[in-house]
């Protein structure tokens, strides 16, 4: 991308979250595109500002000062294009996740086939569903018009039938909830997004095109075997964009100033992990640990695969997690004993003060839990509702797993981050970590669709904080036993060797810029991703952490008696540096 005047073009980016919004300034430095500073500030759409344009001003006056830049003319306004006596910047993007979830109903033929298929779609956006409609429930029509007067939702997404097929139910389906948006009038009606069968599409328009808004996306399953929801992805994304971000207060004016666009927080997420999938040619994994959302991303050269649950999160929607976990659960993965008043506590104070930091240990191990059961609870529905099927296979040949989030990226200890992802999502093999420690993530997933060549020149500056290397073998044995032999050759401590056994975590300092060369030789039954037995030689760069070796096994079990498990969890957590 070139400017009028020839120049390569500066950029300023936003990330607008539900507590913080995030504003960053990348141009160059010695014909390099590096991150040139980032300011935070909290987001204001609530009371008492209710203008969201604020926070991201502040932000912007923040950042000026630490670069001695003028962003903004004395009115408040982004000075753009950039200026010849060196105020302004060229481009504005923004990504957003201060917004509600929309509320959706999915309606369909069947629950397996497309009612599935349109709820992987809409668990790409911030959406929350609050029904859903099909054949194989046996509703009448007098319970689909209560529920839909009951739970007013934005947006009935519609999908089922064939293409090309007559899909008789189908049109019964249609005709039923048009009778129940009927009696939802003005702001209140839904909007309608119809990705089924193509041949009556006509039908539809007729149907719900002069009292709704109506959206026509392809079919998510044009066949019963066929899975197409790339079309029904970028629609709701659309929907999301136009009946949550552009109503949010004071963001017309963003809006105005956003030539690179504004687009929601997840999709750029996701654009940046594909991009890391295509960086690498391999497998990358992204989680999200938000305020008010969690996501989690999958992506290589080819795919990407992104799931956000609205209704979990590190603040307001907290206290739903204890809906989904017992306490018991989630406190045993800390080494301190808490009563459940206590935790409950803690939890509820979180949700009302998400900002908030922990100020001891005990704060830390309990925001950390959490974090572990969120992430747990992410995984579970990819693995077993989502259709993430091959999830199984991804976490074992992941080339890298992203962390973004305060809580994984401000924890107090960089090891305590890599534990806490370790710990609920299990991974095995050999793979980096890294996590998003300025919060710029998103907004360099809005600059890689403008301007790739950039991006590669940011990362190579380190705005990625590298916590180095996993090596995490799947396979059992006695405690004690060997399962892994590893001999480690650097070039300023020469050749060693570790024999890890089952049980241990093992962490070996390999500081930021050193380089190590492993060969990795498992036992007979132990896997370290190239075959149960078969070893191999491998690369590894060192990080904040260093190189970690977690052999406690898959599944990770914790001891039944209290006592040893409360000495086990503190035992790894000094192995990792605590």
């Amino acid at each position: 991308m070139i400017d009028n005047d020839g120049q390569r073009p500066s950029f300023l980016l936003a990330d607008c979250g539900s507590t913080t919004t995030t504003v960053a300034l990348f141009d160059l430095v010695e014909e390099n595109y590096r991150l040139i500073a980032r300011a935070v500030s909290p987001t204001t759409i609530k009371s008492p500002w209710h203008d969201i344009l604020i926070g991201v001003q502040d932000a912007i006056r923040q950042l000026s000062e630490i670069s001695g830049r003028p962003l903004l003319s004395e009115q408040g306004d982004l000075i753009t294009p950039a200026q010849k006596n060196g105020s302004g910047v060229d481009f504005f993007g923004v990504a957003v996740s201060a917004g509600k979830p929309l509320k959706v109903i999915i309606a369909g033929l069947l629950e397996d086939v497309s009612v599935s298929s349109a709820r992987r779609a809409v668990e790409s956006i911030y959406a929350n569903e609050v029904g859903a409609f099909t054949l194989d429930a046996h509703q009448s029509e007098q319970d689909r018009v209560a529920a839909l007067l009951e739970k007013k939702p934005e947006l009935i997404f519609i999908s089922g039938g064939a293409d090309g097929s007559d899909s008789p139910q189908l049109r019964e389906l249609l005709e039923s909830l048009e009778l129940g948006t009927g009696l939802l009038n003005g702001s209140a009606r839904p909007d309608i997004l119809y990705a089924g069968n193509s041949r009556l599409r006509e039908h539809v328009s007729s149907t719900y095109g002069q009292a709704s808004n109506l959206y026509i996306a392809d079919n998510v399953r044009p066949s019963v075997d066929i899975e197409d929801l790339s079309d029904a992805k970028q629609v709701l994304t659309d929907i999301y964009v136009e009946r949550k971000i552009t109503e949010l207060p004071g963001v017309q004016e963003l809006i105005s100033w956003a030539n690179l666009g504004i687009q929601p927080t997840g999709r750029a997420f996701a654009t940046m992990i594909k991009y890391f999938g295509a960086l690498y040619r391999s497998q990358v994994l992204g989680v999200d640990v938000g305020a008010n959302s969690v996501a989690i991303a999958v992506a290589d050269q080819e795919y990407a695969q992104l799931l956000v649950r609205s209704n979990l999160g590190m603040g307001e929607p907290l206290p739903e997690l204890l809906n989904l976990v017992s306490s018991g659960d989630i406190l045993q993965w800390v080494p301190g004993e808490y009563s459940e008043s206590t935790f409950s506590d803690f939890v509820f104070n979180k949700a009302l003060h998400p900002h908030s930091v922990p100020f001891t240990d005990d704060e830390v191990y309990l925001e950390q839990a959490l974090a572990r059961a969120l992430l747990r609870q992410l995984l579970n529905q990819a693995v077993h509702s989502s259709g993430w099927n091959d999830l199984s296979t991804v976490l074992p040949s992941a080339r890298l797993i992203v962390l973004r989030g305060n809580t994984l990226a401000a924890s107090p200890r960089p090891g305590q981050a890599v534990l806490t992802v370790l710990d609920a999502l299990q991974p095995t093999g050999v793979f980096s970590m890294a996590v998003d420690r300025y919060g710029v993530l998103p907004m360099m997933g809005i600059l890689a669709s403008q301007q790739p060549s950039a991006v590669v020149q940011i990362l190579e500056g380190g705005v990625l904080f590298e916590l180095g290397w996993v090596i995490a073998p799947s396979g059992t044995g006695a405690p004690g036993q060997r399962a892994l032999r590893i001999t480690v050759e650097t070039e300023d401590k020469g050749e060693y060797r570790i024999d890890a056994e089952f049980g241990e975590l093992i962490l070996v300092p390999l500081e930021p810029g050193v380089s190590a060369e492993l060969n990795l030789k498992p036992e007979r039954k132990v896997d370290v991703g190239r075959g149960p037995g078969k070893g191999w030689r491998i690369t590894v760069q060192g990080g904040a952490v260093g190189l970690v070796v977690d052999v406690r096994g898959r599944p990770l079990m914790l001891p039944d008696d209290e006592e040893e498990r409360r000495n086990r969890i503190r035992q790894w957590h000094w192995d990792m540096g605590g």
